[in-house]
């Protein structure tokens, strides 16, 4: 059985809010999901038991040839949203608001990207508390 990506894209989809994903087609936002759900299979969720590796894939939908339960699903979500923050955090714009003149700053608020900042680390250790969960979820004493 397979796991479809469109799955992983709801989970993922109703733990943000962002409306600039509803301006583009619903190709073109298949496309985006997509390059974030691959660098969240990549970089966010490597210790994964199941093959992440062997999809099939065509304009961002397609599905994983292993069948992911909620728990894996939910850590790529996971793994989504911060690659979804990281732009946002690295967005020039907000680099200029935090390191521009004062009175730049006193007009767009100086705690913007530090809030960011603050929201990918606690994105971060949460992959990080689930995904070490996923790790030891199957881990007994008894074969010791």
């Amino acid at each position: 059985m397979a796991s479809p990506f469109t799955s992983i894209y709801k989970k993922f989809l109703s733990t943000i809010d962002d409306y600039e994903l509803s301006i583009p087609s619903q190709e073109e936002q298949n496309e985006i999901l997509f390059e974030f759900l691959d660098q969240a299979r990549s970089l966010h969720f490597p210790q994964c038991k199941k093959d992440l590796d062997t999809i099939t894939e065509n304009l961002g939908l397609g599905e994983f040839a292993s069948d992911l339960d909620s728990q894996e699903q939910y850590i790529l979500a996971l793994g989504m949203k911060k690659s979804w923050l990281s732009p946002k955090l690295n967005f020039s714009d907000n680099m200029t608001k935090e390191i521009g003149d004062r009175d730049y700053k006193a007009v767009q608020g100086t705690n913007y990207i530090k809030e960011l900042s603050k929201l990918d680390d606690k994105i971060e250790n949460e992959i990080r508390r689930y995904a070490t969960a996923y790790t030891y979820k199957d881990f007994s004493l008894e074969a010791w």
